[in-house]
Parts: structure tokens; sequence; C-alpha cells
């Protein structure tokens, strides 16, 4: 490509890996720091897989604990600055949220009203907003994957920034129950 027809621009592109690894990473720290924090937290998460009524009972506490160590090997994946490595992780984290969207949308369909302890302690019952939050996680790595497939270098300031970015989107985006919450009263 010759300068002047657009080449000069798509390493922008490449910016929105960072984000969108970042952005990831945080979601899924979040979400096993809560499930792991201590007993209560745990059998909490637990709990809330039994009453989504998916899988065997005598599964559950294995669901429970394969959950989360996927939820771990994402963000390993996404963390290491390698591509190959981050576009395992962005596809592992599609796969993931899809069977987590799947599974809501099938305790949706059955008419049950389990508490999403996605994110640690919560008594929202599982919903609508929980499957467009997981589809728009997916376009997210859908967009990571994207910044993946363009050449180019990063400097490192402008990656720090896509970082912070990122991180930032994520912690928000594990918090919007409670924003939510917090806003409905203003109302």
């Amino acid at each position: 490509m010759s300068p002047g027809d657009g080449a000069d621009r798509l390493p922008v592109v490449r910016y929105l890996d960072v984000v969108c690894r970042a952005l990831l990473a945080s979601v899924f720290i979040v979400a096993v720091a809560n499930k792991v924090s201590g007993r209560a937290a745990w059998l909490g998460f637990v709990q809330s897989l039994r009453e989504l009524r998916q899988v065997p009972e005598a599964a559950v506490r294995s669901a429970a604990v394969a959950v989360v160590t996927v939820e771990i090997l994402v963000v390993a994946l996404l963390v290491v600055p390698v591509r190959a490595v981050g576009a395992v992780g962005f596809a592992l984290a599609v796969g993931l949220l899809g069977a987590f969207t799947v599974v809501i949308g099938r305790a949706l369909a059955r008419g049950s009203r389990a508490p999403c302890r996605c994110f640690g302690v919560s008594s929202t019952p599982l919903g609508v907003p929980h499957v467009v939050r997981n589809l728009m996680l997916i376009c997210v790595a859908g967009l990571g994957l994207t910044g993946l497939s363009v050449d180019g270098s990063i400097d490192a300031p402008y990656a720090v920034l896509a970082g912070l970015t990122g991180m930032i989107l994520g912690v928000l985006t594990t918090a919007a129950e409670d924003i939510v919450a917090l806003i409905k009263p203003l109302r």
C-alpha cells in the first residue's frame, strides 16, 4: 500500500486489540475474584448454578470449578502480548460468553428467575439485560480479533492509554447492575 491510500491509518486499529484485551480481562478478573472471594461467595455462585437447573445436581460443583477455571484461562491468554495467544483468548472468551448466553436464554425460556452471580453477590434475577451484556462482550472479542488482523507497531504511551480505557470499560461493565440501581431511585 502506498501513502495516501489509507494504509497509514490502519495501525490505529491495532489499539483495538489492547482495549478489547484489557476490557475482557477486567471483566473476567472481577468475575473470578467475586466468585472465589470467600466461602459465602463461592457457595452463592454454586447455588446460583444449581438454581439454573442446567447441570445435573451431582455435577454442579464441578461445573462451578470449570467456569472459574476457564475464566482464569481467558484472562491468562488475553494478558500475554502475543498475537496467536490473544487470538485463542478472544476465541475462548467468545465460546464461554456464548455458553453463558445459551444457559441464560434456556433459563429464561423455562421461567427461571435465578439471581445472576456473574460478578459476585447479586439479587438481580437473570434477564434480557444479561443476554445483551454477553452479546456485547462477544462483539468486543470480535473487535479484538479485528485489531489482531492488522500489522503495525504499537507505541507504548498509546498502548497504556488503550489498556487503561479497556480496564475502565471492563469495570464499568461489571458494575452496570449497581450503576442502574443507583440511578433508578432518581426517576
